[in-house]
């Protein structure tokens, strides 16, 4: 894991490329219509990690994808497995984790790698060393105004072409929750740097809390802007399911295949398929898996180290 640093010169970046305006004759892209009907699907799909969404969704370049929750359902965490996902699938990733500083995002991102609560010391240094190359984190902790957070994302594609870039949350990103008109901004700021350089942002962001947090939220409860899930492609919701959580402390009775947690994929702009998936909480390694029985997954291809302990 490498680190971006809060000190490094930005100022090239800052500013933003003028964009051309041009007007051309339709037949100029013929030949990508083309092969947008007849051009043979054999490129490796980029996946989430859970199987059922395979058939359904799959990350594309140049796209900026929406992960949104009620603070406290586990929008990051689920993104962190995300992240360990989209690594070994050999992508290279980016992280700005505003809320959290770096070792704890990592150390999240190794329990979840490792499938246990405690990986041993050998694992993390091996597990360490593994990431160089395919994940970088930005080295700050706090608010950023945007035109800053926009330079480290130029930075990152252009100094380590990475395929995806992580903005954990919109809220720390120097605006107000009220704040429509730069909130709009950043987000198809966000969009025209993804169209241009072939990366795919994900941003976190937070929606409003509705009557009970047993509520189910849909994309008109993301907080902000209406625009924001107008101009990006596609939106998921992270639920997590508090009145099964509440019955179980209560030692109220309880269906146990219920679900901890709903991945709700809400838009997508260039695929065909919406979409819920049910998930399972697995504490000790902080994964979310689709089968409640099922023993959490354990990374250990090209790092060596076994020994899981559960």
């Amino acid at each position: 894991m490498e680190l971006i640093p809060d000190t490094v010169d930005i100022s090239a970046y800052m500013d933003e490329a003028p964009q051309g305006h041009r007007v051309l004759p339709a037949s100029d892209w013929n030949s990508d219509v083309i092969d947008h009907f007849w051009k043979p699907d054999d490129a490796p799909k980029v996946r989430l990690p859970w199987m059922r969404t395979h058939a359904e969704f799959n990350f594309r370049p140049s796209e900026v994808t929406l992960w949104g929750g009620v603070n406290g359902h586990g929008k990051s965490q689920l993104v962190g497995q995300v992240v360990q996902s989209l690594a070994e699938q050999r992508q290279k990733i980016a992280v700005a984790s505003l809320e959290m500083r770096p070792a704890s995002t990592m150390a999240r991102i190794c329990r979840q790698a490792y499938g246990g609560s405690m990986p041993p010391k050998q694992y993390l240094e091996r597990y360490g060393q593994w990431t160089d190359g395919k994940l970088w984190l930005y080295d700050h902790c706090g608010s950023v105004n945007p035109a800053t957070m926009l330079a480290v994302i130029r930075y990152s594609i252009d100094k380590f072409n990475v395929n995806h870039f992580v903005v954990d949350n919109l809220m720390k990103c120097g605006m107000g929750e009220d704040a429509y008109n730069e909130q709009k901004s950043f987000v198809d700021a966000l969009c025209v740097i993804s169209k241009d350089t072939g990366c795919h942002i994900h941003l976190v962001l937070h929606v409003k809390k509705g009557k009970s947090e047993y509520d189910l939220p849909s994309k008109f409860d993301i907080k902000g802007t209406g625009a924001i899930t107008d101009l990006v492609d596609n939106c998921f919701i992270v639920w997590r399911n508090k009145e099964k959580e509440s019955k179980i402390r209560s030692g109220e009775d309880y269906a146990p295949d219920d679900p901890d947690a709903l991945l709700l994929l809400v838009k997508q702009r260039h695929g065909e398929d919406e979409g819920a998936y049910r998930l399972y909480f697995e504490r000790g390694s902080l994964q979310y898996m689709e089968d409640r029985l099922a023993h959490p997954s354990h990374f250990k291809a090209e790092i060596g180290v076994d020994h899981v302990e559960f």
